[in-house]
């Protein structure tokens, strides 16, 4: 059985290519237990030839060809064909140890929580080029994250995943050099909750291009690339020093200029200390190293800004197609909860009519969103919702989420069983308090807390007699159930559910200034104990990676958003991006602004448009950010 799968990218390098899976043909694992795939990226020199040339009396290597489009598009590719459970990448210019492919294959098998496991990477020589490159790569592996160090990134060409990651994530092609789309794929991966394991016994010797040519056109690449992953990612820890906007580009450009010598001085220092050189020559060596390294890597970045200023609106990023799908099908509602307002409107605006709804279900399920959600006021109010489920049911589609108060549930619990059990649909319950008083105060009613908890009892048992049943649970944290935030959550893996989310304060939607008045925010002599349950829930968080929604970066943010310190440099915004909300009169929108409508163009249409990245911009430099995880946690 093929256990693990070694995919290799490859671009005019066969000669390097040759040794690498000559390193990968020693191991001491069986071959049957093992497969190699290499994908030429475009190549023009002899690469097919030295493919199989080796593979002549070999089955476990494989050769796929493609145009060239960059590293990424050629890892999705031997992603998609490869077989086996775990998914590994090395590159061409690498030596693997003989015990690389059984050490990754027991990590994994030791940590079976964990999404990827990087190896050491060592370089063979001290030649200033290839030891600064490899001297950067590995700094980028730890930063300080939550009060302690973690793991955020690993280079791919040491590094492993679950097969499972691959149904969810895939790298960013709209990367089309070496460098970057690595960073941007685990920061994506880090911030929504997966975690990574640094194995220093499984080591390889990465053959770097040790010419002055080859190291600028590096640094150059990488400067390209990672301008790229922080106008994608604005809150990545470690471009901070990166500005995107029109005029933060110059200024934060022109001030790292000026810290060249520093950074040269600071670093070259460090990696003299480090692999303790004595000799003069060498360390001058270093220091020049480290200083063409920064102008190539600026220049990259000033060469990149140019590229995506020019591009047409909506190329940068390129991914259409968003994660979570969001309907509001309803603003009628059986509650008014004195945290929300969509209630106030429900008798005076008519329910989206249910073709387009259907409509909306066909695309979504052709475009490959990933999470589709019906929400409300209340879905289950809908006359026809049992039609809109059974339409669900019939196009295939799988754990269609329906956010629910759960008042209504109970009643029309053998309505909704079927579709539970064959996992059309999955239930998402408002829980706010396991004390009446509370929930009740919150939802202004009086029966609020124990029709939510019959309902959550009703699926409970049905689900242990039919485990694939999905629900879930949302929690708004407030100043009157912060001590048992954490208390609800094992409450919550009690009953089997399948997750659960917390979801800070957003009373109606307001600005900042605004939610302070609430008699529900969180009051300035409780941010202490904020702060204490904030870590009871992360340490939640990595006991149960995939049973607490957000991620632990998520709900450390928790802390500054209730003091009124959260910025848009923290957290971004996937309104209009990763998110798509569909109100209940057809507009996509966000909380600034329309970019489509439903009713007069089909759902790609109004994903494609321009309108729709503009109103993403719009909303990723919210000055009030809501930290919702369905818009700030993707």
């Amino acid at each position: 059985m093929v256990e693990i799968s070694v995919i290799i990218p490859t671009h005019n390098r066969g000669h390097k290519l040759r040794e690498c899976l000559g390193s990968l043909m020693r191991q001491d694992w069986p071959e049957e237990g093992y497969e190699i795939i290499v994908v030429d990226d475009g190549s023009t020199d002899m690469t097919r030839q030295a493919v199989e040339s080796l593979s002549g009396g070999v089955h476990n290597i494989r050769y796929l060809y493609k145009t060239r489009q960059g590293p990424a598009s050629a890892r999705n590719l031997g992603i998609k064909e490869a077989r086996a459970q775990i998914i590994a990448f090395t590159d061409d210019d690498c030596m693997l140890e003989k015990d690389w492919v059984r050490l990754m294959v027991e990590s994994h098998k030791k940590r079976p929580a964990i999404a990827a496991v990087g190896g050491l990477s060592l370089t063979p020589d001290s030649g200033a080029a290839r030891l600064i490159g490899q001297f950067l790569s590995n700094g980028a592996i730890y930063t300080r994250s939550n009060g302690k160090d973690e793991v955020i990134f690993f280079p791919t060409c040491n590094v492993s995943f679950k097969r499972g990651i691959f149904d969810r994530y895939s790298f960013n092609e709209d990367f089309p050099l070496p460098g970057g789309e690595d960073l941007e794929f685990f920061w994506s991966l880090y911030k929504n909750g997966e975690r990574f394991i640094w194995d220093k016994q499984i080591r390889l010797m990465h053959c770097r291009d040790d010419r002055l040519a080859s190291f600028m056109k590096q640094a150059y690449s990488y400067g390209r690339g990672n301008f790229l992953v922080q106008k994608v990612h604005n809150d990545h820890p470690l471009l901070k020093e990166i500005r995107s906007g029109r005029f933060s580009f110059w200024l934060a450009t022109l001030a790292n200029t000026i810290k060249i010598p520093r950074f040269s001085y600071s670093l070259g220092r460090r990696l003299i200390d480090e692999y303790k050189i004595r000799n003069l020559g060498k360390r001058i060596s270093v220091y020049t190293y480290f200083t063409l390294h920064k102008i190539f890597y600026l220049a990259g970045n000033i060469r990149e800004f140019f590229r995506v200023r020019r591009l047409p609106l909506g190329s940068v990023p390129k991914t259409h197609i968003p994660k979570l799908l969001i309907m509001d099908i309803t603003h009628s509602c059986n509650l008014s909860c004195r945290v929300c307002d969509i209630w106030k409107t429900g008798s005076r605006e008519p329910d989206i009519e249910a073709s387009y709804v259907k409509g909306m279900l066909v695309e979504a399920k052709t475009l490959g969103i990933e999470e589709i959600a019906l929400s409300g006021g209340e879905p289950l109010l809908r006359k026809d919702i049992f039609q809109l489920l059974a339409y669900a049911k019939e196009i295939g589609i799988r754990n269609l989420g329906i956010l629910t108060n759960g008042i209504l549930v109970a009643e029309c619990f053998q309505e909704l069983r079927p579709y539970l059990i064959d996992r059309t649909i999955s239930l998402v319950f408002s829980l706010d308090s396991l004390r009446p008083d509370i929930h009740n105060e919150v939802r202004n009613s009086d029966i609020a807390w124990h029709k939510t908890n019959e309902a959550l009892e009703k699926t409970r048992l049905l689900k242990s007699r039919h485990p694939q049943v999905n629900f879930n649970v949302i929690t708004i944290a407030l100043n009157q159930n912060l001590e048992e935030l954490y208390d609800i959550g094992l409450f919550v893996q009690s009953l089997g559910a399948n997750s659960i989310q917390y979801q800070p304060l957003l009373p109606n939607n307001l600005k900042m200034h605004e939610r302070k008045r609430s008699r529900y925010w969180i009051s300035d002599s409780n941010l202490p104990l904020l702060d204490g349950v904030v870590d009871r829930l992360i340490g939640l968080k990595e006991d149960n990676p995939a049973f607490v929604k957000n991620s632990a970066m998520n709900l450390s943010l928790f802390k500054k958003y209730f003091r009124g310190a959260l910025t848009s440099e923290q957290i971004e915004c996937t309104s209009a991006h990763s998110t798509v909300l569909v109100s209940n009169q057809g507009t996509l929108t966000t909380c600034f602004s329309c970019y489509g409508d439903v009713k007069t163009n089909n759902l790609k249409e109004a994903l494609d448009g321009d309108e729709r990245m503009r109103a993403w911009e719009k909303a990723r430099r919210c000055s009030w950010p809501c930290l919702l995880p369905c818009f700030c946690d993707q």
